[in-house]
């Protein structure tokens, strides 16, 4: 019976050609889609959940009243380990730092020297904490000793090839002096993590561990935030008693920091599982993107199954003949009910087949858009192969259900003299599930164009100073710092070179130097955080910042040169004060028991340092007594760039020995801040289009059964004088009409998304009328031309055709 039931389903497929394909395609493509946005998502998901007793682990917060009470990810040197014998929940706990500023390391083994990204410092206890999987050295002793190092694999092989890492002595110079470091341990960090590590230095060396060990960084309880604290607590916790009692051990040891300081600080507690996803320090938590995606591959599986279903039920609905002469033969209802179901779940496996035999050979494209590195797993084939089959299940039963239950249900005399009337709630379910299958497709048109245009947006922002034609070399030792002046004085000098100048911290990242500012009369618990950065003097007129009040810094420097400032229009506002009345004026700032003065001379433009994610914050700008940056900025007039970067080459290997010549445009450093958003748009906007693909297959495959179904009547209305274009008209108006349905229907939905997506940036776009008329253009667009070509080839035809039997 089984294989009856089989050769008639695959004869039906052979029958009716171009809605089989339909079905098919449409099924496969949209659940392979699917397929692929949950592997996506999986993977996001599956972050720091490889540690050990991860669900015990937590990430340390601060927030204080400079910053709203707005929690971020770091903490002063001595609170970890300062308040752990006070906090009996407290297993252990471990810091780790980046030095602030530096994003890479110059590493040096004999002959070799490369720049390696994220190195940190860490305590000896932070393999107790956080879980790497180590290939050589023990976890537990491995930072145990001073100017010790773990790497990673990966940086193994690229120093050392096959040969064993342990005892090898590194040389890693970390924006300070230069340390070297002997090699105890070689792990391999897992890419699901949000703590990318290429090496641990041990907190007790040299270089920046000495600098945190000072006594004025080692003691101070109020500031000096640059640290990240990990801890595991015991198990049995009470997470809120825990917070409560971190904070009471805080004030008794910190209180007499915070009052210098004027600051109201407090702790908190990050599950180490949440921070990718769920973290807001620093960043838009990243499962406002996943939710995104997520949607998207629930909306096209759903799209997908609808087209099925809707193809299904309609082509189901001329096998009524077939019905009464099969009843009108003896088949029982039973055996109908079992045929039609077995010939739909047999066009769903088969949907299924191809989705599965598609993904591993889109996987790699995949990847390349999203930039991961996705694989198929076995351990995980078992969840999915389940999700397949009650997809399967689910879509081929409900597809199959209203052949199989209600045709089979029709007396097989009535139905062969023409007398059984197929019923309307049919049609209408099928004009619903259009209507819903355009809301969807409209709110993805939606979504993605207010992402296109956020990003759009954001690239064309004027940021308030000028980002063309900069190079930016990086100085990341001593020696490169030191000689900034000859540096700089020979490439000023250069063909083609308009201007020379120098800063701490380059616009497109953030500013870690803050502190609190008050104006005469006024003290530090009301004090302004405001972002500090040194630069050269001209600064302002090669970065093409405005000046609006008083007057640039002094072309030279003496002792006093630190106490000059210019300060944003941000900081005057948070001040109080007018952009005229605080030129001259005294801020003041107190630490450690002494009071710091500076002077005002000058107020500039706000200008976006950091992403337009942010607001604008206080800036204050000042010149140091010595000559010394982490960067130099080159403004090039328009030529041959590769000639002046040669030059630029040569000068930099005349005056810095110590470090290899590297450079980048500041405007492509600027566009990085936006690298995630573009590839998440990248995923959205393809999958956007995918699914009204689908949604075009589905509708044409209906105003193709339409046109088959209303052939007679086109034929009449034909002999009666219609025209073409009168016929088109009514064939298409129908789907127009449900089309125009589902804009109303998406409009408040897709207001809602687009809102919800918007909070996380401080300058964007705004919803508009313009908005909501593109995508309900390009959905009607799209779906008068899918519905045009079957209604114009049935209105095309030969009238004689369809009244020849009549």
């Amino acid at each position: 019976m089984l294989r009856n039931f089989i050769i008639v389903a695959l004869r039906n497929l052979r029958r009716n050609k171009v809605f089989s394909l339909i079905n098919i395609v449409g099924l496969s493509v949209g659940v392979a889609c699917c397929l692929l946005l949950v592997l996506y998502v999986q993977d996001e998901l599956r972050y720091d959940t490889y540690h050990r007793d991860g669900g015990r682990v937590f990430r340390i917060t601060s927030s204080s009243n400079l910053s709203d009470f707005k929690p971020y990810p770091r903490t002063s040197p001595p609170i970890a380990w300062g308040i752990k014998d006070e906090v009996p929940e407290f297993e252990t706990v471990a810091r780790i730092v980046s030095p602030p500023n530096v994003t890479l390391n110059l590493v040096r083994y004999e002959d070799k020297m490369f720049y390696e990204p994220d190195g940190y410092l860490a305590d000896s206890t932070i393999m107790s904490v956080l879980t790497f999987p180590f290939i050589e050295g023990n976890p537990t002793k491995a930072l145990t000793h001073p100017n010790s190092v773990v790497i990673s694999g990966t940086m193994a092989r690229k120093l050392f090839g096959n040969e064993s890492a342990l005892g090898k002595v590194l040389n890693i110079n970390q924006g300070g002096p230069a340390v070297d470091f002997t090699v105890t341990g070689v792990m391999q960090p897992p890419a699901n993590s949000h703590l990318r590590v290429n090496f641990f230095a041990s907190m007790t060396s040299d270089g920046w561990g000495a600098y945190v060990r000072q006594d004025d960084v080692a003691d101070e309880w109020a500031g000096q935030n640059f640290m990240n604290a990990y801890v595991k607590l015991r198990p049995g916790y009470s997470l809120s008693d825990v917070i409560a009692k971190m904070n009471t051990a805080f004030q008794k040891h910190g209180a007499s920091d915070l009052k210098q300081l004027g600051v109201q600080k407090n702790l908190s507690l990050e599950p180490l599982e949440n921070i990718y996803l769920y973290s807001s320090t620093d960043k838009t938590p990243r499962i406002h993107y996943l939710y995104v995606v997520g949607s998207i591959a629930a909306f096209i599986l759903l799209i997908a199954c609808i087209n099925f279903m809707n193809l299904s039920t309609a082509k189901a609905a001329q096998r009524a003949i077939e019905v009464g002469l099969r009843k009108s033969l003896g088949a029982p209802r039973g055996l109908l009910i079992r045929q039609f179901l077995s010939e739909t779940l047999l066009i769903v496996a088969i949907a299924m087949i191809i989705s599965c035999m598609l993904v591993p050979l889109v996987l790699p494209v995949f990847n390349q858009l999203t930039g991961k590195a996705i694989h198929l797993e076995t351990s995980g084939l078992g969840l999915t192969a389940l999700c397949l089959l009650a997809i399967t299940i689910i879509t081929g039963l409900v597809a199959g259900s209203y052949p199989a239950f209600y045709l089979s249900s029709f007396q097989p005399a009535g139905i062969l003299k023409g007398r059984a009337a197929l019923p309307t709630t049919g049609s209408l379910l099928r004009r619903a599930l259009v209507v819903f299958q355009f809301v969807i497709a409209i709110t993805l048109v939606c979504g993605m164009i207010v992402i296109s245009r956020q990003l759009s947006f954001m690239q064309a922002q004027d940021l308030g100073f000028d980002t063309n034609h900069k190079i930016v070399l990086p100085l990341r030792t001593d020696l490169g710092k030191k000689r900034f002046e000859p540096l700089s004085q020979a490439i000023e000098n250069m063909a083609g070179v308009s201007g020379v100048t120098g800063t701490t911290y380059l616009p497109g990242s953030p500013i870690f130097s803050d502190f609190g500012l008050y104006p005469a009369g006024s003290n530090m618990d009301k004090a302004v955080l405001v972002h500090n950065s040194w630069v050269e003097p001209n600064y302002l007129q090669v970065m093409g910042i405005s000046l609006i009040a008083g007057h640039n810094f002094p072309t030279t420097r003496n002792e006093e040169s630190w106490r000059k400032v210019i300060v944003n229009e941000e900081a005057v506002r948070q001040l109080g004060l007018s952009n005229e009345s605080i030129v001259g004026d005294n801020l003041y700032f107190d630490w450690q028991g002494e009071q710091y003065t500076f002077e005002v001379i000058g107020v500039m433009k706000d200008y976006h340092h950091i992403s337009l994610r942010e607001k604008i914050y206080p800036i204050l700008l000042r010149v140091q007594s010595e000559v010394e940056h982490d960067f130099l900025i080159a403004e090039v007039k328009g030529g041959n760039m590769e000639q002046s970067l040669a030059a630029f080459e040569s000068a930099w290997k005349s005056v810095i020995t110590d470090a290899p010549f590297e450079y980048s445009f500041l405007d492509e450093n600027i566009q990085k801040q936006y690298a995630d958003d573009k590839r998440v748009a990248g995923v959205i906007n393809t999958f956007t289009v995918i699914a009204m693909v689908i949604s075009c297959l589905g509708l044409y495959g209906l105003s193709g059964f339409m046109a088959e179904k209303r052939f007679r009547e086109i034929g009449v209305r034909k002999v009666l004088g219609a025209s073409v274009r009168q016929i088109v008209v009514m064939m298409s108006g129908e789907f127009v009409r449900l089309v125009l349905i589902a804009f109303v229907l998406a409009v408040p939905l897709s207001l809602y998304g687009i809102n919800l997506w918007l909070e996380g940036f401080a300058y964007k776009v705004s919803p508009d009328v313009t908005l909501f008329a593109l995508a309900g253009g390009v959905a009607l667009l799209i779906a008068v031309l899918t519905i045009s070509f079957e209604s114009i080839r049935a209105a095309s035809g030969n009238p004689v055709d369809a009244l020849r039997d009549q």
